[in-house]
């Protein structure tokens, strides 16, 4: 069936530039000179450098730890996230209304739609090209299939908790990979809600059962968001949403985004109920296992678990639901047919919690190079090539696609890779950012 929206020919006849043009001065994607953000209506997201052609290449996983990369995942990330309603914790301020009604006003909302397919086209066209889903399936092929993955997941330890224990700063260590799951955990299942309206018959009160769970059965302080808020408080970050969000890798957005992307797009329900059981499924040996590495390097007293500990049994008892409930009841009622598209769901959700993972350890890897001084090096870069910097300038964090040297030849400039302890380098002190890192710096007073 040929499609109605053909984004290569939107872009090519530059059909779409009015609107990417729009969102490059769009007040909500504007920068901010502070590490944390103290509004979720602010959405920085460096799109001044790039042109509407920059859509037209996917994205593909050699090319993820790009600037390219994040921008346009901060894109489709915040086209998404404008589905989702955000209060502040208080009465409005006069800015903050101004910036809420900024960020949700129809005709930014509108734009931000209508680029949304040419994003997802750029952002998810390498899991179509990178995952094979060739059959035949039946059900029984799919259980034992299921069963395997699901066996050989269990059978190896958390490699994520491992580098945390290994770190030459375990307390940041942990806090940067709870920075990343920030973008999902902080509206946790709203993608999820997604799925549920319509009328599908009896799976339909199945997945309802699982999304009641997420919310906490209506008990506010139950919710599991309010228990990742909980645990951002008890190690001394802030709850506010998206207060991190300068720190969100691209494979961190893209992550959050494909539960949007299956969930919003219909004809992928099946291929959601895929993902939904992979990721129901491996949480409990996760969760279990960074409890406990928490506690270890804050201490039992230092740090609030309950979010982890919570779908340690929650998540047991939902995987068996994914699988009896959703599962085999739809198999049995639409037919083999159906599998390779859960199949799809299963494979894209691993190849991008691998992704993720990927980029956390790089980064990880860099944060502590700085945080040690091993990133540092004297500079000899002459005053003459330096590009002057006022004090109180902020370079917010991006990623870059070369490596870098950054160099200071007078003055003070704080730089950070995501521990959220800037390094200070002085006069006379380089850094060198390896390509595909995340960086920020600012300029401090004298």
């Amino acid at each position: 069936m040929p499609t109605l929206l053909d984004t290569h020919r939107l872009i090519a006849t530059g059909a779409l530039a009015p609107l990417w043009e729009g969102l490059q001065s769009a007040p909500p994607y504007g920068p901010s000179p502070h590490w944390l953000l103290d509004s979720p209506y602010l959405r920085p997201t460096a799109l001044e450098g790039l042109t509407l052609g920059s859509l037209e290449e996917p994205v593909r996983p050699g090319t993820l730890f790009t600037h390219r990369s994040l921008s346009l995942n901060r894109l489709l990330f915040n086209a998404y996230e404008q589905n989702n309603l955000y209060l502040p914790v208080k009465a409005f301020t006069q800015e903050e209304r101004r910036a809420f009604h900024a960020f949700y006003e129809p005709g930014f909302m509108a734009a931000n739609a209508m680029l949304r397919p040419a994003l997802e086209r750029t952002c998810f066209a390498f899991l179509s090209e990178d995952i094979s889903v060739d059959g035949p399936w039946t059900l029984g092929h799919l259980e034992s299939y299921c069963q395997e993955l699901l066996t050989r997941y269990e059978a190896a330890p958390s490699e994520v908790c491992r580098r945390v224990e290994a770190s030459a700063a375990p307390d940041l260590a942990a806090k940067l990979f709870i920075l990343q799951v920030a973008p999902d955990f902080l509206s946790e299942a709203s993608q999820m809600a997604r799925a549920l309206p319509g009328n599908f018959g009896p799976v339909h009160s199945e997945l309802m059962k699982i999304f009641i769970d997420e919310f906490g059965y209506g008990v506010h302080p139950h919710k599991h968001s309010t228990l990742f808020e909980r645990l951002l408080e008890s190690l001394g970050l802030s709850s506010g949403v998206h207060a991190y969000y300068h720190w969100y890798l691209p494979s961190s957005l893209l992550m959050t985004s494909y539960f949007h992307w299956v969930t919003s797009h219909k004809p992928r329900w099946f291929e959601y109920v895929g993902a939904l059981w992979w990721i129901e499924a491996v949480v409990p040996h996760f969760n279990r296992q960074f409890s406990k590495r928490l506690k270890a390097v804050f201490g039992r007293e230092g740090v609030d678990t309950l979010y982890f500990d919570e779908h340690v049994g929650i998540d047991l008892h939902h995987r068996r639901m994914a699988l009896d409930k959703l599962i085999r009841p739809l198999v049995q009622r639409y037919g083999e047919e159906i599998i390779p598209e859960m199949v799809r769901g299963i494979e894209a959700s691993r190849l991008l919690g691998d992704l993720a993972e990927r980029d956390y350890f790089e980064q990880l890897g860099f944060c502590e190079a700085l945080h040690t001084g091993q990133a540092v090096r004297p500079s000899t870069v002459e005053a003459s090539r330096a590009t002057p910097r006022a004090a109180g300038f902020f370079l917010a964090p991006d990623v870059h696609d070369a490596q870098t040297l950054l160099a200071v030849t007078a003055g003070a400039v704080e730089v950070d890779a995501g521990f959220l302890k800037p390094r200070v380098l002085r006069a006379g002190e380089a850094v060198v950012v390896p390509a595909g890192r995340m960086v920020g710096h600012a300029r401090r007073p004298p």
